[in-house]
């Protein structure tokens, strides 16, 4: 068996900080689009952190059609 560099703690980290960064990027979706008056707020919150775990593109390409149809900011 090939021995980890950093051992299973640094592989226990970095799962750490991809799931806090993942659920901040769903959290700032959600608020904006809860403040755009989206109906879709928790799809484009849960849909987007799941492209980037698919690969850097999807993602990219995810947050891009996401900032691109979300609309106005809606004033209450």
């Amino acid at each position: 068996m090939i021995p980890l560099p950093g051992g299973p703690e640094l592989l226990l980290i970095l799962f750490i900080v991809f799931v806090l960064l993942f659920g901040i990027l769903g959290r700032w979706i959600y608020r904006d689009a809860k403040d755009r008056g989206s109906d879709w707020a928790w799809q484009w919150a849960t849909g987007i952190p799941i492209m980037f775990i698919l690969g850097l593109v999807p993602g990219l390409l995810a947050t891009i059609i996401y900032l691109l149809v979300r609309g106005e900011k809606v004033e209450q």
